[in-house]
């Protein structure tokens, strides 16, 4: 009986982490695609952006359940568990703190009601935040092992993690110099934010796929 419940355990985290990397890599797509269902929408120039279109419910629940999915996932040690609960709450409040809409307005944003530049500020902070512990928990976390010596597959599996979190890192380098230098530059027709945010979430949410052995188990 104990070591079936343990199997039982073992196949839940597994699920648990495809479903987080199911939505991390499926919420870009799904919100480019249900954005030109509603006229006049188009190709907005970040994810954040959709709060402000007809797929802001879509975006803010998605936030919300790869929030609490980390939340609840327990790792193997308490730098583990503490890293995926930051990156959780991280990423609910996210969608607490909307982003300010284009063209600005002075309207109150968020369940908090606060002003469109305050709003703004925490809300690039706090995703920053998440996609910075993001990239440490697929480099550094993920690699670890329990054996002296990993299998092959182990060791092809820790080459992935560590170039999803160097994707991430490189996604949010670009993001910072298009925000200080490149805004109001030719560049900005290609919606750069939102290729790049679209890249950081591809490779968190394969790295998390790659960890619930939907690809490259043992």
């Amino acid at each position: 009986m104990p070591a079936k419940r343990n199997k039982s355990i073992i196949i839940s985290y597994k699920v648990l982490r495809r479903f987080i990397g199911i939505l991390g890599m499926a919420l870009p797509v799904v919100l480019v695609l249900g954005g030109f269902l509603q006229k006049g929408n188009g190709i907005q120039g970040s994810i954040s952006s959709y709060y402000h279109t007809n797929m802001q419910d879509v975006f803010v629940g998605t936030l919300w359940a790869v929030g609490l999915f980390l939340i609840s996932y327990h790792g193997y040690d308490f730098q583990d568990n503490l890293v995926t609960n930051l990156s959780g709450m991280f990423a609910i409040a996210v969608a607490l703190f909307p982003t300010g809409s284009v063209p600005d307005t002075t309207q109150p944003l968020g369940v908090f009601q606060l002003s469109p530049e305050i709003s703004g500020i925490l809300h690039v902070l706090w995703a920053f935040i998440f996609f910075l512990l993001l990239a440490y928990n697929a480099y550094f976390l993920f690699t670890k092992t329990g054996t002296k010596q990993p299998g092959p597959k182990k060791l092809l599996r820790n080459t992935i993690y560590r170039a999803c979190g160097i994707v991430i890192l490189a996604s949010l380098a670009g993001i910072v110099i298009y925000m200080l230098f490149l805004q109001g530059t030719t560049l900005s027709r290609w919606a750069p934010v939102l290729i790049l945010e679209t890249l950081a979430l591809w490779a968190f949410g394969f790295s998390w796929l790659v960890k619930g052995e939907t690809l490259f188990r043992d």
